[in-house]
């Protein structure tokens, strides 16, 4: 009887956490608090930064953020945006730039150093696992279509 109703509760246990993970192709939805807070802690973690400094940070990625969120909701709609390729290159290059000079001004010059460090190895990862810039088609490797 005691497995049995083991076995019911470990059934229940997995099919709730199975239920509440995004199924395939789907998104997770992401709050814009707990965004910020992620990418805080994880500087806080890399430069060790004071409670003055985690509070500045937390709110400018909470700003940053919620602008994202915005313009999601946006092209959710159907908006698209407007211009080039290069034009939303140029303008993604403008805000990394704006945020890395926020963040500049929030670190002092050793924790800046190490943020940038931080940068460049998740840039390394990243690239590593095939993620952003891609060369052309011809360059990966096709599957078997029959």
């Amino acid at each position: 009887m005691k497995k049995i109703l083991f076995a019911i509760m470990a059934l229940a246990i997995s099919t709730c956490a199975f239920a509440q993970q995004p199924q395939r192709g789907q998104r997770r939805e992401f709050k814009p608090e707990d965004m910020a807070q992620r990418q805080t802690d994880r500087i806080k973690e890399a430069c060790q930064t004071n409670e003055k400094q985690n509070k500045a940070l937390y709110n400018y990625f909470l700003r940053d953020a919620k602008r994202q969120q915005e313009q999601w909701a946006k092209m959710q709609q159907g908006e698209r945006p407007q211009g080039s390729r290069e034009d939303f290159r140029a303008e993604f290059e403008k805000r990394q730039k704006a945020q890395n000079d926020t963040i500049k001004s929030i670190l002092t010059k050793d924790q800046f150093t190490k943020y940038e460090k931080m940068q460049q190895e998740q840039r390394n990862r990243f690239g590593q696992r095939g993620g952003g810039q891609g060369g052309p088609r011809g360059d990966r490797p096709q599957g078997n279509r029959n």
